[in-house]
């Protein structure tokens, strides 16, 4: 075990990049947002066949379907998370959709404190209705999305790589470009179909004024490698956030499944966090705990957490692992825990088509009979937005 820590260890340190002027955290702004829409498909067919017959075993199919989008400023923020998904295996059918959207308000610009709402609904397979939370409560801390810095740094990469520029850019350049790119919306609403025009020109001219342009522009080269990066042409630069937050609030519940009496009431705690190892790293971790406020207050508990891994091997090829844990101490009976471990290799076809090589580890508490389930894929993912 100890070896193993070491080498990890080792591998973040590894994976730190040294010369940029700039770090995630740097990345200040009044408003941040992010929009993410990816659809991915599976499909498994096998048979036997022996001297008599053929058997077919396995004919299933499956899709799903990821959406975030994140707003935040400094008076309120919004985000709104769906995850889908469904399939056929022979002729039954199944599907699991979970939709949750929140909303906080800040206190005042300079504070971190705010209120918020949540609401979860979701549905699935023989559900007779959504099944349905609403929470509301308060908390503290904010949640920065950097992606458009970290876009701003690779097109840096490429551009010192192509000579186009003496070496890393100032910061306050960097910071520069990064608004530029937030601001892509701005300038699709300003000047129609030939915005990109206007808008690498504007990233252009923030280089030109650090001093450290080759010559008098970027080029054909430094126009290309800035559209490959911002327009995910054959790579992609992952989602970068830092920052954390913690929720107090109560939870409703507002419709069971199984049209069944209501829950109590229940205390809810939550909280996330997520940190930029350096430029082609990111660890992002969650956590919630809900007891109900009844005569079983922590006696009946529901938690849940999660830590993920991001690390960009190239700019065609990312590693991705995660563990979550669910743990259930129900009033009667043992508690359980339910543990699933996942790590996949995605590859950056073309555009927004990616190719997922998968493998993931489960284990189920007491009501599966600690029943352990392992399984590969191979999948292939779209990126919408």
């Amino acid at each position: 075990m100890g070896k193993l820590i070491l080498f990890f260890t080792l591998f973040i340190l590894t994976a730190t990049s040294f010369g940029q002027n700039v770090k995630v955290s740097d990345y200040q702004v009044p408003v941040s947002t992010a929009k993410i829409f990816r659809l991915s498909g599976f499909y498994n067919f096998n048979q036997t066949t022996n001297d008599s017959a053929t058997t077919v075993l396995n004919n299933s199919a499956s899709a799903t379907a990821f959406f975030r989008y994140f707003y935040s400023s400094l008076p309120f923020a919004w985000f709104i998370d769906v995850d889908a998904t469904g399939g056929k295996n022979f002729d039954e059918f199944n599907h699991d959709i979970s939709i949750r959207p929140s909303i906080r308000k800040y206190f005042s610009n300079e504070s971190d404190f705010f209120g918020f709402g949540a609401l979860s609904l979701r549905h699935a397979n023989t559900y007779k209705q959504i099944a349905s939370d609403l929470t509301v409560g308060g908390g503290y801390g904010r949640y920065i999305n950097a992606t458009a810095l970290a876009k701003a740094v690779r097109i840096e990469e490429h551009l010192k790589r192509e000579n186009v520029i003496t070496g890393f850019l100032p910061k306050n350049t960097m910071i520069a470009i990064a608004n530029i790119i937030e601001r892509e919306d701005e300038y699709r609403g300003v000047f129609g179909d030939t915005y990109e025009k206007e808008w690498y020109e504007a990233i252009e001219g923030e280089i030109k004024a650090s001093g450290m342009l080759t010559g008098n522009s970027l080029g054909a080269i430094g126009i290309l490698r800035t559209q490959q990066v911002l327009k995910s042409i054959n790579e992609r630069v992952n989602e970068r956030y830092y920052g954390w937050d913690l929720t107090l609030g109560v939870q409703f519940n507002l419709s069971r499944f199984d049209k069944s009496e209501t829950r109590a009431p229940a205390l809810s705690v939550g909280g996330r966090y997520s940190h930029p190892i350096s430029w082609q790293s990111q660890v992002n971790a969650f956590f919630s705990v809900s007891t109900p406020m009844d005569s079983t207050f922590f006696k009946d508990v529901i938690g849940q957490a999660e830590i993920d891994y991001i690390y960009e091997l190239s700019n065609r090829i990312n590693f991705v692992a995660a563990y979550r844990i669910n743990y259930i101490v129900p009033n009667i009976g043992d508690s359980y825990a339910d543990q699933y471990v996942d790590a996949s290799f995605i590859f950056y076809l073309e555009n927004n088509i990616n190719l997922g090589v998968n493998a993931s580890l489960a284990k189920f508490g007491s009501n599966f009979n600690n029943r352990t389930d392992i399984r590969t894929s191979i999948s292939l993912q779209y990126n919408l937005f």
